[in-house]
């Protein structure tokens, strides 16, 4: 929830510097406000840190879901850009490794017995479902953030 306040106050920061700098007195501040928030990323990390916090907050199905998603989300950040690495580069290897192994570790405490059934209600039968859907939300958060970086949307 720290992580989340910060982001956010640092996005806010960003976009109001921004507009100090490169707009300055305007007529219409807040159609120029949303023009920076539209046009830039500097709020992109909270709202995406906002799938979690949600899924937190949400003791059913679908916060588990959320939870989930976002570690999908995580995996696939990690691994899109890995595709791109130096080979030679070990340091930069391992840490993908890890990063990875990681995250993976945490998608399988999240599915054990204990997590899952007492807190969010999901039986052994419902897992894959809904391992499915998390991973398709993950995986489409970070081709929609993909295809926005590319200017594509």
């Amino acid at each position: 929830m720290c992580l989340f306040i910060f982001l956010l106050t640092h996005g806010i920061l960003k976009i109001i510097e921004h507009y100090n700098v490169s707009i300055g007195n305007s007529e219409n501040k807040l159609t120029d406000y949303f023009y920076i928030i539209t046009t830039n990323s500097y709020l992109r990390p909270s709202i995406i840190l906002l799938i979690p916090i949600v899924g937190i907050f949400t003791n059913k199905k679908i916060g588990w879901i959320l939870i989930q998603s976002y570690f999908y989300f995580l995996i696939t950040n990690l691994v899109f850009p890995a595709t791109q690495i130096d080979l030679t580069d070990n340091t930069l290897i391992l840490i993908n490794i890890i990063g990875f192994l990681l995250l993976l570790l945490i998608i399988i405490l999240m599915n054990k017995n204990k997590i899952r059934n007492l807190t969010y209600g999901i039986k052994k039968n419902e897992l894959i479902s809904k391992n499915i859907i998390a991973s398709i939300i993950g995986i489409s958060t970070t081709i929609i953030l993909v295809m926005i970086k590319n200017n594509l949307i």
